[in-house]
């Protein structure tokens, strides 16, 4: 008995569903014409204004060709100079870096941080909480851009690079419910 139930229901439906489905549409367009007309100087007679030409677009075009002969005011050259080191060090940029491994001890992210390159990108640790058990990130560098940070990802040594590091916004991590970086380096 289900089991004709369940074939009646689908055949129902399926006779429901087909059928031929027809819908008109249609669109319309507008096309607006615009016809621009070249004013040149009127012919001034005895009586003022040349025929045709009233008064106001005389008066008009006074206007535009006084405005236009006023020559430009050239405004004083700004100079441009670098930001010093102590306002670099008052604003951090939030770019992106590199999360390179993810452990459990404090001992462990030592030994990660110490195989990371010693260039002058920063290296640090971000400790959290996640379903109970605590987490230690190990992240590398401050990049400007996305594309940046994976380039530097291609140049770290291959044992590395077998973690299958990525990138991550900076800004995302102080925005997270542990926003602590300590600086390793």
């Amino acid at each position: 008995m289900k089991k004709i139930t369940i074939i009646s229901l689908s055949v129902l439906l399926g006779a429901c569903a087909s059928g031929e489905y027809v819908t008109d549409v249609s669109s319309e367009s507008y096309r607006e014409d615009y016809k621009t007309e070249q004013v040149e100087q009127p012919v001034m007679t005895e009586q003022g204004v040349a025929e045709g030409i009233s008064e106001e677009n005389v008066a008009m075009k006074e206007i535009k060709t006084t405005a236009k002969s006023e020559p430009m005011k050239k405004e004083a050259a700004v100079a441009i100079i670098p930001p010093t080191k102590k306002q670099v060090a008052m604003n951090p940029r939030y770019g992106f870096t590199i999360q390179v491994v993810a452990v459990g001890s404090q001992a462990k992210v030592d030994s990660f941080a110490k195989k990371l390159p010693a260039d002058e990108q920063p290296i640090w640790e971000n400790y959290k909480v996640v379903n109970g058990t605590k987490w230690y990130t190990v992240l590398y560098g401050d990049y400007a851009t996305r594309t940046d940070a994976l380039k530097a990802i291609q140049a770290l040594p291959s044992d590395l690079k077998s973690l299958k590091p990525f990138v991550k916004s900076i800004d995302s991590i102080k925005n997270s419910e542990y926003p602590t970086l300590n600086k390793l380096n």
